[in-house]
C-alpha cells in the first residue's frame, strides 16, 4: 500500500468521522433553536438550515479530528526518534539492507528493516507480530531482560532462534541504547564474515607460530607487539617478557667481524617504507651470553600506502651455514691434515710478497722442506702414523718462525716455508740452522720413537727470480740437489741446478724406456776363498744396454730410484741371473749368488713371494742366495726392517751387510740382527799398505766379525799386500778386480770352466 492511497483512505475516514459528528450536532442545535423558537411549521426553513449546518459542522469537525489524529501520530514519531522528517526516516529504516531493528523493553519491534527479514527469512508482519519474545529461545530472552536490568550501555549477545527461524540457528546482536527510555537499538553482527575473520586471524597466528624463521613485529614506536617461537628460542626470553619493549634493547645487533653495533632495522624500514634486508656478517648475542649469526629482512606494515602501523622483521639462524661457509673457505685456502696454508693460498701471499719486495728494495726467500725417510715410515707404522708425524712437524715448524712468515703444506712430505724480509744469505742460513735445530730429532708417534732429519732447498728473491712460479721451481730443484748431496742438508738454488734437473728427468724417461725394452741385464763379481783363492760366491750387478755401450749400475741406478722402477730394474736383473745360476749351479753346487737389495725391497710386502717364487721356478733353494743391503739404510730404518730381515731368514736366505763400516754400526744392534756375513768397505781396504798403523780399520773391522761369529768379506782388494794381509788376520773372503772385474755370464762361465 503506496502513501497517497493511504492518504485518501485517511481522508475518507476522517470526512465520514466529520459527517456523523456535524449531524448530531446539527440535530441539537435544530432542537434548541427551533423547538425554544416555536417555528417549527416552517419545514422549508428547517430543511435548509439542517443542511447548511450539517456541511459546515461536519466539515470542521472533519478537520479538527483529522488534524488532531494527524497531530498525535506526529507528535508519536517524534517521540520514537524519527524526528521532524518521520515519515522519510522511517522509510529509510525498513528499506535499509542492514540488519538492524527498533525494541522495546518489552521485546515488541516497533520497526524492523529489509536486512533483518532477510536474515532470519520472516517477513515484517511475521516479525512484528512475533516480537523478540517469540522470535528467540526464553532463555536468550531471558538475556534481553538481564541486560536492561544490569543497565548496561552496548552489549552483544549471543542469541538462539526458536522454531520460528528459518535457516539460522543463533545470531549475534549490538545493542544500543537510544535517546528515548525503553527503546532500544538492534543489530545483527554477521556471524560467517565474522567467524572468518577471527579464522584468518588464527590461521595468521598458527602459521607465524608454525614457521622455521623467527618473526618479531613492533609499532609505530619501535617497541615490540609480537614475537613468535623461533625468536622466543634466540631471545631466550618469551613473549609476555618482551612485548611493549623497544626492539633495539631486547634484540641489539653487532657485525660478526669488528662486533660494532649496526642500525635498528625496525627503525630503517619505517623511515625508508620499504624492506630492508641485512644478509651479510650480522650476528646477536643474547642475555645468556650465547651468539647467534642472523640473515634479517624488515619490512613496513602499511595501513594505507602512505600510512604504516608498525613493522615486522623475520631473521634466519644462520650459524651453523655460516660456520660451514667459513670452514670450506678455509679448507679451499689450507691443508685439512695440519691446518697450514695450502699451495692456493702460498702462492696468493708469495705474489704479494713479490710487491712488496719490490715496492721497499728488499729480499726475501722460499725454503722447500722435505722429510727425509717419510715414505718408509708411512708403509712401516701406516697412513695414521705419518699423518700423526706430519702434524707434529707442522708444529714446530709453525713455532720456529716469525709471525710474518709462512709455513705451508704443499702436499705429502713437503713444506714450504716464506720468510719474508731477509737482509742476505746469512739471515737465510741463520733460520734454516734454526729451524734444522728445532724441528730434527725424535718424535714419538703412537709411544714408538721415530728419528727425523730434512732437506732444503732455497730461493732468493729477485736473484733467484721476481715472480713466484720461478722461486718455487728454483726452490725445488735445489732441494732435490739437497736430498742427493745426503740427509739433513740444504742447498741454495744456482743455474747449474736446472741442467742437471733436466738431465736427470731425461735420463728418467730414457730408464723407462729401457725397463720396457728389457734393457737391463746382469753382471757378476767373484767371491773367492781368502787361502785358496777358489771361487765361493757370484755377485750380481745390473748393466744396461745402451745402444752400443754397457752403462755401470753406478750411472743409473739412483736416477732410477728416483723414477720409481728400482725393484721392476731389480726383478729384471735377478730373473736373468737366476735362470742363469741354475746353469752355473749345476756345474759347481756349493756356489752362492749374491743379490744387493734396497730398503724398498725389503719394505715392498710382495718381494719375499716374487723372490721364493722365482727360486721355486728353477728348482733352486733360499740357502743357495746371500742377500746384501747397505749398512747405512739398515742403520736408518732398523725399526721398520727388522721383522722382514727375520722373516727372510727364516726361509733360509743368507744375509749380508755391505758397505760395513761406513754407518757407524751398533755391534748389538748387528747381533740382534741375525747377520751371516760383513763386507769391509772398499774405503777401508784401499788404506792397507803392509804397515800396522795403516791397516789398523780393516783389521778393526774383522775382528768385529770375529767377535760376532759371522762371515767376513773384503771388497775392492786391488793387490795381492791387500789380498795377503786380509788373509793372514783372518778375513774369510775376498773381492775385488785382483781377482776379477764383474763379468757378462759368457765369461764367468768360462772363468768357472777354469776355476
Amino acid at each position: 500500500m503506496n502513501q497517497v492511497t493511504q492518504k485518501l483512505l485517511f481522508s475518507s475516514f476522517f470526512l465520514l468521522v466529520g459527517l456523523s459528528f456535524g449531524i448530531q450536532i446539527s440535530q441539537l442545535i435544530e432542537n434548541l433553536l427551533f423547538a425554544e423558537a416555536g417555528i417549527y411549521g416552517n419545514e422549508a426553513l428547517i430543511e435548509l438550515f439542517n443542511y447548511f449546518s450539517l456541511g459546515i459542522i461536519g466539515f470542521v469537525m472533519a478537520i479538527v479530528t483529522g488534524g488532531g489524529v494527524i497531530f498525535l501520530a506526529r507528535k508519536k514519531q517524534q517521540e520514537i526518534g524519527f524526528g521532524e522528517h518521520g515519515e522519510l526516516y522511517y522509510e529509510v529504516f525498513k528499506e535499509s539492507l542492514t540488519a538492524q531493528f527498533l525494541v522495546c523493553e518489552n521485546g515488541t519491534f516497533y520497526a524492523v528493516s529489509q536486512g533483518m527479514c532477510a536474515h532470519v527469512n520472516m517477513s515484517e508482519e511475521e516479525l512484528i507480530e512475533a516480537g523478540m519474545a517469540k522470535l528467540v529461545e526464553e532463555q536468550s530472552f531471558q538475556m534481553f531482560q538481564k541486560w536492561q536490568e544490569d543497565g548496561a550501555e552496548f552489549e552483544q549477545l549471543d542469541l538462539h532462534l526458536s522454531s520460528l527461524s528459518g535457516d539460522l540457528d543463533h545470531f549475534i546482536v549490538s545493542l544500543n541504547h537510544t535517546h528515548l527510555s525503553g527503546v532500544f537499538l538492534g543489530q545483527l553482527i554477521n556471524i560467517t564474515e565474522q567467524t572468518q575473520i577471527q579464522k584468518q586471524h588464527e590461521l595468521l597466528a598458527i602459521t607465524l607460530r608454525s614457521v622455521g624463521d623467527g618473526v618479531i613485529c613492533a609499532d609505530t614506536e619501535g617497541n615490540i607487539s609480537f614475537v613468535n617461537p623461533v625468536a622466543e628460542a634466540v631471545l631466550a626470553l618469551l613473549d609476555r617478557e618482551v612485548v611493549g619493549r623497544p626492539f633495539h634493547e631486547v634484540m641489539p645487533l653487532i657485525d660478526e667481524e669488528n662486533k660494532e653495533p649496526i642500525c635498528d632495522p625496525m627503525e630503517s624500514a619505517m623511515a625508508q617504507m620499504q624492506t630492508v634486508s641485512l644478509t651479510q656478517l650480522a650476528c646477536f648475542r643474547n642475555h645468556l651470553g650465547l651468539e647467534f649469526a642472523i640473515e634479517i629482512s624488515c619490512s613496513p606494515i602499511f595501513l594505507s600506502s602512505d600510512q604504516i602501523a608498525g613493522a615486522v622483521l623475520v631473521f634466519q639462524d644462520v650459524t651453523e651455514s655460516r660456520l660451514m661457509r667459513k670452514k670450506m673457505a678455509h679448507l679451499a685456502h689450507h691443508d685439512a691434515l695440519s691446518g697450514l696454508p695450502n699451495r692456493l693460498l702460498l702462492q696468493d701471499r708469495l705474489i704479494q710478497a713479490c710487491k712488496r719486495a719490490k715496492r721497499h728494495k728488499h729480499q726475501f726467500a722460499v725454503i722447500f722442506l722435505d722429510l727425509n725417510k717419510f715414505k718408509l715410515i708411512n708403509d712401516t707404522y701406516g697412513h695414521d702414523s705419518g699423518d700423526e708425524l706430519l702434524k707434529q712437524v707442522a708444529k714446530k715448524l709453525t713455532s720456529t718462525i716469525r709471525a710474518c712468515d709462512t709455513v705451508s703444506r704443499i702436499g705429502g712430505d713437503e713444506f714450504v716455508l716464506l720468510i719474508d724480509a731477509m737482509e742476505d744469505r746469512r739471515n737465510v742460513r741463520h733460520v734454516i740452522d734454526k729451524i734444522f735445530a728445532a724441528a730434527s730429532g725424535e718424535y714419538d708417534i703412537k709411544t714408538t720413537p721415530v728419528n727425523i732429519s730434512f732437506s732444503a732447498g732455497i730461493a732468493l728473491y729477485p736473484n733467484d727470480g721476481d715472480n713466484a712460479d720461478t722461486l718455487m721451481k728454483c726452490a725445488d730443484s735445489a732441494m732435490y740437489r739437497a736430498k742427493k748431496v745426503g740427509h739433513s742438508n740444504y742447498q741454495f738454488y744456482c743455474t747449474m741446478l736446472d741442467k742437471e734437473a733436466e738431465y736427470c728427468l731425461e735420463r728418467e724417461k730414457e730408464l723407462v724406456n729401457a725397463l720396457a725394452r728389457g734393457e737391463f741385464f746382469p753382471y757378476f763379481q767373484p767371491i773367492v776363498n781368502a787361502q785358496s783363492h777358489e771361487v765361493e760366491k757370484l755377485e750380481v750387478l745390473a748393466r744396461w744396454r745402451h745402444g752400443t755401450n754397457v752403462v755401470a749400475a753406478e750411472q743409473f741406478i739412483e736416477t732410477a730410484e728416483e723414477a720409481g722402477i728400482g725393484i721392476q730394474l731389480s726383478m729384471q736383473v735377478f730373473e736373468q741371473a737366476i735362470g742363469a745360476f741354475a746353469d752355473l749351479v749345476a756345474h759347481k753346487p756349493s756356489l752362492q749368488l749374491c743379490l744387493n737389495l734396497s730398503v724398498r725391497h725389503l719394505l715392498d710386502g710382495s718381494f719375499p713371494e716374487q723372490i721364493i717364487d722365482l727360486i721355486e721356478h728353477y728348482q733352486l733353494t733360499p740357502s743357495q742366495f746371500e742377500l746384501e743391503i747397505a749398512e747405512r739404510p739398515l742403520l736408518e730404518n732398523a725399526d721398520e726392517l727388522s721383522d722382514r730381515l727375520v722373516l727372510l731368514g727364516k726361509f733360509g736366505f743368507k744375509l749380508s751387510i755391505d758397505d760395513f763400516g761406513l754407518g757407524q754400526t751398533n755391534p748389538a744392534l748387528l747381533k740382534e740382527l741375525h747377520f751371516d756375513s760383513i763386507k769391509i768397505d772398499p774405503s777401508f781396504v784401499s788404506e792397507i799398505y803392509g804397515t800396522e798403523q795403516q791397516d789398523d780399520l780393516a783389521l778393526v773391522m774383522i775382528n768385529i766379525a770375529k767377535s760376532l761369529g759371522v762371515n767376513c768379506i773384503a771388497e775392492g782388494v786391488e793387490s795381492e799386500l791387500q789380498a795377503s794381509t786380509l788373509a793372514t788376520h783372518g778375513c774369510n773372503q775376498l773381492q775385488g778386480h785382483f781377482f776379477s772385474t764383474p763379468l757378462a755370464l759368457e765369461e764367468i762361465e768360462r772363468l768357472l770352466r777354469n776355476n
